[in-house]
């Protein structure tokens, strides 16, 4: 087995600090830099990262991860500091893929395994978790198929922990769809070691979100309804369930209930603060004049929405941390003074980067860090505070040297509208950065955005002489209420007309190119770049799209089928009944005759999120309106290029098109 981790190793321009003790890299890391080296290969860029999902075990001795190798994703062990690695389970990720791992005791861990299956008539995804030593051994399926009933009626999902109850060690808390008369899932307490399992709560109509309080007490749930949603909350020592908050999706009133602290009454939520996403304590035995619980302010950002993770002590029931990793600011993150002044020493010892800081052990001396920044590919590291050590265990991306890597630039600009937009402008390593050949990377999501992280795609781009435009249209999420709903009902409409505007920005700025500019996309990016040969046709020379949306009549109609998504796309997208003739108009496949440019489209079979369908039409429209396109299909391909193999034959086509359609000349 090839290992990637190197145990006490760390780049040598890296500066210790006080109480930091930074181990230093091999000579020859040192040495100066030769001639520049030539571009990083297909393969460097396509390589799935080699290890993800690193935890420590509850007495921070051993390590849990999920290394891929040669296309294939190996469950791995190893001693705390890298050594005495071992391979638990592998997979070829050909059907199934390891979603997560995580640590029970010190001895006993559950896999979750995600695979694709066809669910009446559409391909979905479905979850599964087994239970199993961390030498391999006794491995149990933790929900069997029952045996008294058709097992078409299995529940979709089966790997939905909602308490690992920590201070157990022997069982963990599961939500479980078991009663299909309600649809909806029990709350079992599960033995890891046997499977057996006994409900703790019975199901409840339109509640799949449940949360345990410290004491590991059922105490919330959240209800959804359509676009309606409410929480519940049930009074300490009883069963007394009421309801605490209603909200209507996409309104300032949303409140999402995390987590709670030592004391039952108090509930840690996310709600909104001046139209953005903030943390807030709820104390649910003060009420306020119109009967709600009592909320008060922890954190907020005037510019983003918070959100991340949160983890409260076991040892002290108190708040630890929260929220996403701010670029070099962790403290951030972090609510007691010792974490706050562990996290500064990190940000001195790797700066200018995300250094996330979490999977402590029990007692709080090792943890995992896991460290990028802008044009840095990823690294993990384990910390000891007790030893005051920082090492370096495992580069995500081994063959992208960082010194080849050309990081984002931030830039804004105005829509035609007055909007001001945010995005990022990548360029090639150049003398005069003017006139590159341009790709408009549109995100998926879409309510999702680009950030200033590192990015294997932008990096490939520039290493091949294009410069790549990111842009955070309307819609996009994390920038406040307003932003985010502005694109709701708005595909191919004005959050189209963003990346325009982009694209037209970067003309003006001379960056770019206007005779050689391609728009690519995966997802709703892949939408996007359809919709801008359709829209605008003199402004591309050509157009690719991975697992793209085209059909939007189609997509609403595929959500009317799912309960649970049926309003919200409703709200987000259009109906398909209702909205029939906006959404015909900003289909691609519908206008596929406006189209005057080449299009690649790539699309895996194996696709939960967007239909492979949606491609195949797109490709019929193309060429029955006797259009430039080429096909590729990703046999058992899912929606995230998970398989190597995918990733790679993406990439290639991707390169091999952009090169014949708009060349590699560098900057004019």
């Amino acid at each position: 087995m090839q290992i990637f981790w190197k145990a006490a190793v760390i780049a040598a321009a890296l500066q210790a600090v006080p109480g930091l003790t930074l181990a230093q890299a091999p000579a020859a890391a040192q040495a100066e830099a030769a001639k520049p080296a030539a571009p990083p290969p297909l393969a460097a860029f396509a390589t799935l990262p080699a290890l993800r999902g690193l935890s420590l075990s509850p007495n921070g001795e051993r390590l849990l991860g999920i290394m891929n190798r040669d296309g294939n994703s190996v469950l791995v062990t190893a001693k705390w500091d890298g050594s005495e690695m071992r391979g638990i389970m592998e997979t070829d990720n050909r059907k199934f893929k390891f979603n997560w791992a995580h640590w029970v005791n010190n001895g006993r861990l559950i896999v979750s395994l995600g695979y694709p299956s066809i669910t009446r008539g559409d391909t979905a995804g479905e979850s599964r978790a087994l239970a199993v030593d961390a030498d391999g051994g006794r491995i149990i399926n933790l929900v069997p198929p029952p045996r008294d009933r058709n097992i078409e009626n299995l529940a979709q999902f089966q790997d939905r922990v909602i308490d690992w109850m920590p201070d157990d060690g022997e069982h963990v808390m599961m939500s479980i769809v078991e009663d299909f008369n309600v649809f909806a899932p029990s709350v079992f307490k599960v033995n890891v070691n046997s499977g057996k399992r006994t409900q703790v709560l019975g199901p409840r109509r339109g509640i799949w979100h449940w949360v345990t309080d410290f004491q590991h007490r059922v105490r919330a749930g959240v209800r959804n309804e359509g676009t309606k949603s409410e929480v519940i909350v049930r009074d300490v020592d009883s069963d007394n369930w009421r309801t605490v908050w209603k909200y209507d999706a996409f309104t300032a009133d949303e409140v999402e209930p995390l987590a709670f602290g030592r004391d039952p009454n108090l509930l840690y939520v996310m709600a909104k603060h001046e139209g953005r996403r903030a943390l807030f304590s709820a104390r649910l035995d003060k009420l306020d004049a119109a009967g709600l619980p009592t909320l008060t302010l922890m954190s907020a950002n005037d510019q983003f929405d918070l959100g991340g993770s949160l983890r409260i002590s076991r040892t002290t029931g108190e708040l630890e941390s929260f929220g996403s990793t701010w670029y070099g600011n962790a403290a951030k993150r972090f609510w007691t003074e010792p974490l706050r002044e562990l996290a500064r020493g990190i940000d001195e010892g790797l700066p200018k980067r995300y250094n996330y800081i979490f999977g402590f052990s029990e007692d709080g001396n090792r943890y995992v860090v896991q460290s990028s920044g802008n044009g840095v590919p990823d690294q993990i590291y384990i910390g000891d505070r007790k030893a005051g050590s920082l090492s370096l265990v495992a580069d995500m991306y081994p063959d992208l040297p960082e010194e080849q890597m050309v990081g984002k630039r931030s830039i804004n600009f105005k829509a035609r509208d007055g909007l001001n937009i945010t995005g990022f402008i990548t360029t090639p390593k150049g003398k005069n950065p003017k006139g590159w050949p341009l790709v408009l990377l549109p995100h998926g999501g879409p309510m999702s955005r680009d950030n200033a992280d590192f990015d294997t795609w932008t990096e490939l781009l520039a290493s091949r002489g294009y410069a790549v435009l990111q842009v955070n249209f309307r819609g996009s999420d994390g920038l406040g209420d307003n932003f985010r709903n502005a694109g709701l009902r708005r595909w191919g409409l004005e959050m189209q007309d963003d990346l325009t505007d982009g694209v037209q920005w970067a003309v003006e700025q001379k960056l770019a190119d206007p005779k050689r500019v391609c728009v690519v996309g995966g997802s709703y990016g892949g939408y996007a770049a359809l919709m801008g040969a359709v829209k605008t046709p003199d402004l591309y020379q050509c157009a690719v799209s991975f697992a793209g949306v085209s059909n939007l009549i189609d997509l609403s109609r595929r959500e009317a089928g799912y309960s649970v998504n049926r309003t919200y796309n409703d709200e987000q997208v259009g109906n398909y009944w209702r909205d029939r003739d906006q959404l015909k108009a900003t289909s691609p496949s519908e206008q596929a005759a406006k189209i005057r440019i080449p299009v690649l489209l790539v699309h895996g079979t194996s696709d939960t999120i967007v239909p492979y369908d949606q491609s195949v039409t797109m490709d019929k429209a193309l060429k029955a309106a006797g259009k430039n396109v080429r096909f590729v299909t990703l046999e058992g391909g899912d929606h995230n290029l998970a398989r190597q193999a995918d990733r790679l034959l993406f990439f290639a086509e991707l390169e091999s098109f952009l090169a014949r359609h708009l060349g590699t000349t560098s900057a004019k």
